[in-house]
């Protein structure tokens, strides 16, 4: 039995879909082990990015040769270099935007957490986002009240007060 060519265009369609959801996951997971990597030691980060862009490069994509493409290699802006605005620069800044952000809400969706941090100009994945928000719980900062809810700890609330 042979395929006719609608089925044979669908196919071409899924494939290619189903490719670029692929490559999305896969820079999701490059760009939170980059970040990762680069919080440990920003020399080894830089290092990767620049593995990561000429590894593009080399594979024939034209937005990372011109600098366009999301993993261009642009040195990560360090505290000790310059005093910054944006809470995303420095990750101490970004625990403690997420903190008060919670100080007057009884919990939030990661959703809602998105979009508050990206209305106070923070640069963040929802990836990188929940990987955060994660490590906060398991630091006792955080407590998860449902499944992409979180608030406030009873901990963190009573330091909280208490200063």
């Amino acid at each position: 039995m042979r395929a006719t060519f609608e089925q044979n265009a669908e196919f071409i369609t899924l494939a290619s879909r189903e490719a670029r959801d692929e490559a999305q996951r896969l820079l999701a997971r490059l760009e939170i082990l980059i970040s990762g990597l680069a919080a440990k030691d920003s020399g080894a980060g830089l290092e990767l990015r620049r593995a990561a862009v000429e590894f593009l490069v080399a594979a024939g994509d034209q937005a990372a040769l011109r600098g366009e493409g999301r993993l261009a290699v642009v040195p990560p802006s360090r505290p000790s270099d310059r005093v910054s605005d944006r809470p995303s620069d420095r990750l101490g800044e970004l625990e403690s935007t997420i903190l008060e952000i919670f100080e007057d809400e009884e919990g939030l969706h990661v959703d809602a957490i998105f979009e508050l941090l990206g209305v106070l100009g923070v640069e963040i994945t929802k990836g990188n986002l929940s990987v955060k928000l994660h490590r906060m719980i398991k630091a006792g900062r955080l407590i998860s009240t449902a499944r992409g809810c979180y608030g406030l700890s009873s901990m963190e609330r009573a330091r909280r007060m208490a200063s």
